[in-house]
Parts: structure tokens; sequence; C-alpha cells
């Protein structure tokens, strides 16, 4: 009978470090996919924290292996919360339209002011946007992105993004 539960108790705490992984695997994950920087380290200091508690308090002999995998395994739910919280934000905010060209905006490709009843279009990098006084100089602009980066000093690396004003969402380039 005590052979049982010491042979469950290295089960257990096999299992719980697979949950530690995942949860520093969602930490990577969050950093690639450009999740918000305050979800990236929200989740890394929950995972951080649930791996010293869990094994500080394993080989202390504060915590028995239950104790240590309930830890742990309350670590990975809340790591995946936060990742489905952190993903839905981050898909409503490539749906939701940019806001209106702001005042004194010029297109880069032509120098004109770009103004919100026209049908303006939009490119995005990141949270950066650039606004254009139509669709026609938005493509005109990423066929010569390089050019007109260098000629405009733009401190784009890559469009990722754009959108069309009366069309629904954003049309992703990556």
């Amino acid at each position: 009978m005590m052979m049982d539960a010491i042979t469950l108790g290295h089960i257990l705490i096999v299992f719980a470090r697979l949950l530690e992984m995942f949860s520093f695997g969602m930490v990577l994950l969050f950093i690639f996919k450009g999740v918000a920087l305050k979800h990236t380290f929200i989740t890394a200091g929950i995972t951080v924290g649930g791996i010293l508690v869990s094994i500080f308090g394993y080989l202390g002999n504060f915590l028995s292996p239950f104790t240590s995998f309930a830890v742990d395994a309350f670590v990975f739910f809340t790591v995946l919360a936060i990742a489905f919280y952190a993903f839905m934000e981050k898909r409503e905010w490539r749906i939701k339209p940019p806001p209106p060209p702001p005042k004194g905006s010029r297109c880069p490709v032509c120098g004109s002011f770009v103004k919100p009843d026209q049908d303006y279009a939009v490119a995005r990098e990141g949270k950066d946007l650039l606004y254009f006084d139509s669709k026609e100089h938005l493509f005109i602009f990423l066929e010569n992105f390089k050019e007109y980066k260098t000629l405009r000093k733009l401190n784009f690396r890559r469009i990722e993004d754009f959108y069309l004003k009366g069309e629904r969402g954003w049309t992703s380039l990556v």
C-alpha cells in the first residue's frame, strides 16, 4: 500500500513538471505571437511563482507530492485562462477598425491630406498606423515598400495588415 502512494506521488511530480513546462511554453508563445506584454509578464510571474512554490515546497518537505501537483494544476489553469483572454483581446484588436485619420495625416505616396470622409486605406505594423488617401496608393506603396520606406524615412520593418474603409476587418499580409 505504501509503495502505491510513493509511486503515485512520483507520477504526480512528473505531471507537475509537465504542467510547468506547458506554462513556460505559453510564455514563449506569447512572446513569439506578439501578445500584449502585460499578459506575457503576468503569465511569466505566475509560472515562476508556481514553479518555485511547487519545487521548493516539495524538496523542503513542506508540500506533499499531491499538494505540489495541485499548485501546478492551479497555475496551469490560471495560465490557460490568461491565454484565452489574451488571444481573445488580440483577436478583437485585429478585427476592430482603425480610428479615422488624425487631422494633418498625409498619404506617404502622394503627400496629400487624408480626410475621414473619403475612401482611405490604412496599413499597420504592430500598433503603428499609416494612412493613405486611396486604396490604389496603398497598393502602390505595398509594391514599392522599400523605396517609400527610404524616401519617407519610415520606421516600419514590414506591413502586417491593411484596412480599406468600408470593408470588414483587417486583411493580413503576413
